[in-house]
């Protein structure tokens, strides 16, 4: 046993004179006093016992890095519940897993593992955070383990020092690896190129190659999609160099892949054998130019002397590394669909970050009308495309019917599943409806729930709380139990335009059922129907969705991302709820912001065919407004972040062009507000340069000012804006402060991740803005070559530093926890002890039903022992022991039966002996006594 705090036992003092200076009455309360303050007395000094324990807590660190093999996610999840089936009653497991940075997918508890839900990034190995987690989710009192499922390979952090604090902390770190097999890797171990040329200008390229042996390699090295050379040739063990010659075209960006591959087919890191690297090339960069086939704007473009590089949507990558080789992009009456997601954020983030310029035309597939609306390209223009309640022209009633089934229960990044999301999105319908609109509600799995009647919006917040709070259940979504339902739901609907908005997975739609005469009927009651559908148009049920949607003469779109929900929600009901592209011919009129844009009047424009309504943005420039009830904006203008926008609402070249399209000077005037956002950057200047290189996995900027210079050019350090984008994904944007490290020389380094590529910018105000080419790495750094075994050799390292070993069979290692004494609290038991004591103590001094209880429980032996006899006739017992408490003994005569007479009737008979009576001063004296008692305890 051991005390926590000993110092209080210093109270036995004080306690023991208390007992001594006022001593209790009886000798019963005096001991149920005493060992009521001593348990208090005890549970205040902390009072525990110490019991040996091989209960702990193993935590399981996983690797999730690229270079880990295929299928090593499941082998890991197996190992889990191994772990699990062994684990004691008192045991605790935990998972942590890493890549770029380390997660915990299960705190320390007695639980089966659900499965890897975290993102953690697998374009890195982090081990040393991976450890530094684990360790911290060990217990200090409790004995731990650490099992590492990995390939040994790490890329950040200082593994030696996660190590020594496992050491330090007692615990150890067992291995079981698990990597990709192979005697040897050929791999690119780097590639010299330029990072940038001048046009037209020869340049040099070397391939460096590592090979494990002696051997035959094929090469070939890619511009885009035409192959530039390629051949074979016979390497030496270790490293090699693969030289090219190629000339620089036009300016802009060119990106080059080098592939490598042996004649076997042991080479089982084939990642490695693939490298990208960029070239810039110096120069006037041209106008991409993205148009409907048809288009003669571009023609009209390169007429003014512009330089266009003209591309139909699906030619485009809308990827830093192909956005940073032109000055701007022209975007013409294309659909956002075209262009996607991914493709709006890289082009917003270009634009604000990197100093690119937007221009974008009207039409019907434009703007709103055309999926803009609430996405990332809206937020970089000049005009806004909200639903203004004074331009509806009729009321409008929307049922949404929600998927609910299992599959919507599925995490996604962000800590939100499938289904948040899903609510989220329908009460992005709700805050586009007005007061005079109608909606509903449905959660649909094998049968429909009704989640909000058909009615109208008095009362948004209750309808908002019910619908954040449906959650998933049941199996797929039965489509027609869906239609049905929000067509019964809808049917009683007084507002001039009804849409039903069909939310289901396009690869768990079940029981459609006879859809086709359903939505006949549903069209004929002048319905219209859209879906959208989480997944792809390549997924199992999307075609019934797409057939859906065309029958029911709505919008129908496919996202795999269910971030995308609520903007695609928004967009399809912005669409239902108005036409925002006016066909009626219009008259215009330019403003002075034409003149500041284009340094020249244009007089009064000719009529437009039609044009998108939008709303100008307060910080913009309006250069030409229609003339009619709505004043909108045809020619809008702005600075968003480095870049410039201008938005043209009317139709450049088709159907609705209008009487512009005639105009003799309708080329000059495009030309005009093309070369206003493609105006090409002037750079910093003679005295100042910028420049970069790629050192390893970081891109290494330099800003070099004249060394006789004056003064510095500026007051406060200046901050790099940087773009790091993969493609088809969201750029990250940063801000990286450049910092002095000569007196000439300010740098900054900006590390890079696998497949990234990096575009950095340089605005100096009052000064220019600098632009560097586009670089990249060759290959994510997990798949670098490494020295053969490193990575176990690692492992065995981190085994021995804390007296780990390497794990075979999983269920061993609860054994192996280290036994350590367990303290066992008896604090809050000896309080409860005391407290219980101190309400008996209490209810005896109140009541004196404990004495009464105890006399009860000797009376019966008291009269079981009186009586008793003994064959003699004695008595026997504790009473027969006591002769100052019995009557004196009287022997007993037996007179004969037979001869003895009876006793005459007129002897009379002796008297029996009679205990003395009680005296009746003592009983007064007593009960007197209680009285005062009694009278004392209720004046407490």
């Amino acid at each position: 046993m051991t005390f926590t705090w000993p110092f209080w036992l210093i109270l036995i003092i004080p306690i023991v004179v208390t007992f001594w200076l006022r001593p209790l009455r009886t000798r019963g309360l005096t001991i149920l006093h005493a060992i009521t303050l001593g348990l208090l007395l005890l549970a205040l000094c902390g009072l525990s016992i110490v019991l040996p324990s091989r209960n702990g807590c193993i935590v399981l660190v996983a690797d999730r890095s690229l270079s880990m093999p295929s299928g090593s996610q499941d082998q890991q999840a197996e190992a889990a519940e191994l772990l699990y089936r062994a684990m004691g009653a008192g045991d605790e497991l935990a998972v942590v897993s890493f890549g770029q940075r380390a997660a915990v997918e299960q705190p320390p508890q007695h639980a089966r593992f659900s499965g890897f839900m975290s993102d953690v990034g697998n374009e890195a190995s982090n081990l040393a955070e991976g450890l530094e987690r684990a360790i911290s989710l060990i217990p200090r009192d409790s004995p731990g383990r650490i099992l590492l499922i990995s390939d040994g390979n790490t890329t950040g952090g200082d593994v030696a020092a996660a190590a020594a604090r496992a050491a330090s902390a007692g615990v150890s770190i067992d291995y079981r690896p698990l990597g990709r097999q192979g005697v040897g890797d050929l791999a690119i171990d780097h590639v010299d190129a330029p990072s940038s040329v001048a046009a037209a200008e020869a340049f040099m390229i070397s391939g460096w190659v590592e090979s494990p042996r002696a051997q035959e390699v094929s090469y070939e090295l890619v511009f885009g999609d035409q192959v530039l050379t390629k051949g074979k040739r016979t390497v030496p063990a270790g490293r090699s160099r693969l030289v090219f010659r190629d000339k620089a075209g036009d300016a802009g960006a060119r990106q080059y892949v080098l592939r490598v591959r042996a004649a076997g087919n042991d080479d089982q890191v084939m990642e490695n054998n693939s490298a990208r690297f960029l070239v810039g090339v110096r120069g006037a960069k041209p106008l991409l130019c993205v148009s409907p086939a048809g288009s003669s704007l571009p023609e009209l473009l390169s007429a003014g002397g512009l330089k266009i590089d003209r591309r139909l949507p699906e030619q485009c990558a809308w990827s830093l590394a192909d956005l940073a080789g032109f000055t701007a992009v022209l975007i013409e009456d294309i659909p956002a669909s075209k262009i996607g997601t991914a493709g709006m954020e890289t082009l917003a983030a270009w634009i604000t970050e990197a100093g690119g310029g937007l221009l974008t035309t009207g039409g019907r597939n434009a703007y709103g009308t055309g999926g803009y609306f609430k996405s990332a390209l809206e937020r970089v223009l000049p005009v806004s495309m909200e639903l203004r309640r004074e331009h509806r022209k009729l009321s409008l009633a929307i049922v949404v019917a929600l998927d609910r089934s299992g599959s919507m229960a599925i995490p996604v990044p962000g800590g939100r599943s499938k289904m948040d999301l899903a609510d989220l999105a329908t009460a992005e319908v709700l805050n586009q409806l007005s007061g005079a609109d109608q909606f509903g509600c449905l959660a649909v799995d094998s049968i429909s729930h009704e989640i909000v009647p058909l009615s109208d919006l008095s009362d948004t917040e209750a309808m908002r709380n019910k619908i954040l709070g449906i959650d998933s259940g049941g199996g797929g979504i039965f489509v027609y139990e869906a239609l049905q339902k929000a067509a019964a739901m809808i049917a009683s609907a007084s507002a001039g335009t009804r849409h039903i908005i069909l939310f289901s997975d396009a690869n768990d739609s079940e029981e459609p059922g006879d859809y086709i005469n359903l939505v006949d009927q549903i069209v004929k009651a002048g319905i219209t129907v859209s879906v959208i559908g989480l997944g792809t148009e390549r997924d199992r049920d999307s075609e019934l969705l797409k057939d859906i949607a065309r029958r029911g003469g709505g919008q129908c779109m496919f996202t795999e991302d269910a971030h995308e929900l609520p903007r695609l929600f928004a967009q399809d009901t912005f669409l239902v709820a108005r036409s925002s592209f006016l066909e009626d011919p219009t008259t215009v009129r330019t403003t002075a912001g034409m003149i500041a844009l284009t340094a020249q009047p244009w007089g009064e424009l000719p009529q437009v065919g039609g044009y998108n309504l939008c709303y100008l943005r307060p910080e913009a420039n309006l250069a030409a407004v229609t003339v009619d009830d709505y004043q909108a904006p045809l020619v809008a203008t702005w600075q968003a972040g480095l870049g410039r926008v201008l938005s043209y609402t009317g139709q450049a070249d088709g159907q609705y062009t209008g009487a512009l399209g005639k105009w003799p000077q309708v080329g000059e005037f495009f030309s005009s507000l093309a070369r206003w956002v493609s105006a090409q950057e002037q750079g910093l200047g003679p005295d100042m340069l910028l420049t970069q290189e790629l050192r390893g996995g970081t891109c290494h900027v330099e800003l070099h000012l004249d060394s006789e210079r004056e003064k510095t050019p500026f007051a406060a350090v200046p901050q790099l804006s940087v773009l790091l984008g993969k493609e088809g994904q969201k750029p990250a944007a940063e801000h990286v402060p450049l910092r002095w490290t000569t007196a000439d020389v300010l740098s900054a380094d900006v590390p890079l991740r696998g497949e990234q590529t990096l575009l950095t910018s340089l605005e100096l105000p009052g000064i220019g803005r600098a632009t560097l080419p586009p670089v990249c790495l060759p290959y994510s750094p997990e798949f670098a070559p490494r020295p053969e075994g490193e990575g176990l050799r690692t492992l065995e390292r981190l085994a021995r530093t804390t007296g780990g070993v390497e794990r075979i069979n999983l269920a061993d290692a609860w054994g192996d926890l280290p036994k350590r004494p367990r303290y066992v609290n008896l604090a809050p038991w000896l309080s409860m002890a005391a407290m219980l004591l101190l309400l008996a103590e209490v209810l005896q001094r109140r009541t004196g039903l404990l004495t009464s209880a105890v006399r009860l429980l000797k009376m019966p032996a008291l009269v079981r022992t009186r009586g008793e006899v003994s064959a003699d006739g004695t008595p026997t017992g504790r009473e027969a022991a006591t002769p100052a408490t019995r009557p004196a003994a009287v022997p007993l005569r037996t007179a004969p039966v037979a001869r003895a007479a009876a006793p005459s009737a007129e002897a009379p008979a002796a008297p029996a002996p009679q205990p003395p009576p009680a005296s009746d001063e003592k009983v007064i004296d007593a009960l007197s006594e209680a009285r005062q008692r009694a009278a004392r305890r209720t004046q407490r």
